[in-house]
């Protein structure tokens, strides 16, 4: 079965047994699996006031081509970090830029929490927490198509802004479906 038509096939069902189905909420039978991948990826040791670039810092390659239907990124800095992250099927990062869109998948940016900035070499300048989600999902039908045997990274540029120094690790969470 092509990747559209297991796309569609839930909702053509729902849309069938709509008199069936309350509001046309399909049913658990009617649902199939999305798989998940977790990409770990960690800069490694970014020292207080540093910038850290890491290239292809985490990389997942799917055995089978998949749709990418919505990609998840964690932001978990407690801390003063500035940080910009990058999925995609190209190797290095920054290589999303203009026109030539091809293999770019995600792309966020944050800083840590709220934090006073005065000058200090000690002490402690965290008054409060930056711990959300950036997503993205893709209209109901739609995909990012990954070809069999391609990696994707996850490329991380940070700024630590802290008064420590950090190992950086961010997860991106893909969530996919297999085509056939």
């Amino acid at each position: 079965m092509s990747l559209n038509a297991r796309l569609a096939r839930p909702l053509i069902a729902a849309a069938l047994l709509g008199s069936l189905i309350p509001f046309g909420v399909p049913r658990a039978g009617d649902i199939e699996p999305l798989k998940v991948a977790v990409i770990k990826a960690a800069t490694g040791l970014c020292k207080r006031g540093e910038t850290c670039h890491k290239d292809r810092a985490g990389s997942w390659t799917p055995k089978k081509a998949i749709a990418i239907l919505a990609v998840s990124v964690a932001e978990q800095a407690d801390i003063d970090l500035y940080t910009d992250i990058e999925v995609s099927t190209r190797p290095e990062m920054y290589q999303c830029a203009g026109d030539d869109s091809k293999g770019c998948i995600f792309r966020a940016k944050y800083a840590g929490p709220g934090l006073f900035d005065y000058g200090s070499t000690s002490g402690s300048t965290y008054i409060g927490s930056n711990i959300t989600n950036t997503n993205i999902t893709f209209p109901s039908g739609y995909g990012l198509m990954v070809p069999a045997g391609e990696p994707i990274y996850v490329h991380l540029d940070v700024r630590n802004g802290s008064l420590i120094d950090l190992q950086v690790d961010q997860d991106a969470w893909i969530y996919y479906v297999e085509s056939d």
